[in-house]
């Protein structure tokens, strides 16, 4: 509740309707004087906070404990005591970037090129495998550390001179079409960079995929909305694509909430191979059964029907994942290619 002061005037000063009592039933502006003082600023602050504060986890709550509920009251318009859909989604993924950001493990990530020794044998590894044309990856151990060494092949690591030179020498027929050369001239690029700092190819080649990981949720979202509407089409007089979307950004809110979750009991954990695959799969089997109870909860329809259609819809998700994955990682390759 504000603690303002009211103005005199009865006119709304944000759509000049008429103000009876506090609030303008035309636009719901408060009719408050518009000097406001640092305590009323401070207080109205706090104010906002609680009140977010409250539809957050009690929409957080809801979320994870009652599956598919959420979405249900949202379709029947029970909205006002939970947090918007959308903005509990924004909020959720930001704070996932937030919390990644700040347990990162930079550790692994070496500037050789500091490190005259491990330069010098990382140049007889390449020394060794001069001549070579195709893209191989070998791991050595120089001064105890075990490094793995990138080689590109020569037509691309010895810069876009080189490979200009090397397309011009060859005959048209046999010359790069524009998206080869377009993806070879950002293997140079690549190549040109990184191959003396093996750990930093990977690091930040890591750090731009997890950066773009946001696109992943993005790009399937209306996908799997599809998907749904697709699986229910008998009933969409009853479902509508909309209806859908919402299911589908609740289950990607709870995503989230389970990714933040993962990341913080990896730190916890011993840091392994072993541990990273564990808490993947059992993420990805924690999200795949909430959103079986979810379908037979909203959707109530029986077991078997539901269980068909999360088997289908899990199948199909799977490889758009996969697909989506693949291409952001790609992508983050090419973005490396000027040598950020």
């Amino acid at each position: 509740m504000s603690h303002g002061k009211l103005r005199k005037e009865t006119n709304c000063l944000n759509c000049d309707a008429q103000v009876d009592g506090r609030y303008c039933k035309n636009c719901g502006q408060e009719n408050m004087e518009p000097k406001q003082t640092l305590w009323h600023l401070i207080t109205h602050f706090f104010n906002d906070l609680t009140h977010f504060d409250g539809k957050f986890f009690i929409t957080l709550k809801n979320l994870l404990l009652k599956p598919g509920f959420l979405t249900e009251e949202y379709v029947k318009g029970r909205r006002m005591k939970y947090l918007d859909p959308v903005r509990m989604y924004l909020f959720v993924s930001f704070a996932f970037f937030l919390l990644y950001l700040s347990l990162r493990n930079d550790t692994n990530k070496h500037r050789y090129s500091n490190d005259p020794k491990l330069v010098h044998g990382i140049d007889s590894v390449i020394a060794a495998n001069k001549g070579s044309k195709d893209f191989n990856m070998t791991g050595v151990k120089i001064n105890g550390n075990n490094v793995m060494v990138f080689n590109f092949g020569d037509n691309y690591s010895n810069g876009l001179h080189h490979y200009d030179s090397l397309q011009k020498a060859l005959p048209d027929s046999l010359k790069s079409d524009e998206l080869n050369r377009y993806i070879e001239k950002s293997i140079v690029g690549v190549a040109n960079t990184y191959y003396r700092n093996p750990y930093d190819f990977i690091g930040n080649l890591l750090d731009k995929f997890y950066h773009s990981f946001s696109k992943v949720f993005f790009i399937s979202l209306p996908i799997f909305s599809l998907i749904l509407a697709l699986l229910y089409i008998r009933r969409r007089r009853e479902f509508f694509y909309v209806s859908h979307a919402i299911f589908t950004l609740h289950c990607y809110i709870v995503a989230w909430f389970f990714l933040g979750l993962t990341k913080v009991i990896n730190v916890v954990l011993p840091d392994s191979n072993t541990t990273s695959l564990i808490m993947t799969l059992l993420l990805y089997f924690g999200i795949s059964v909430y959103i079986l109870v979810a379908m037979f909860r909203f959707y109530k329809q029986n077991v078997v029907k539901t269980g068909i259609k999360w088997l289908i819809l899990v199948a199909i998700m799977s490889v758009v994942l996969l697909l989506i994955l693949f291409g952001l990682l790609v992508n983050s390759f090419f973005a490396m290619a000027g040598g950020h």
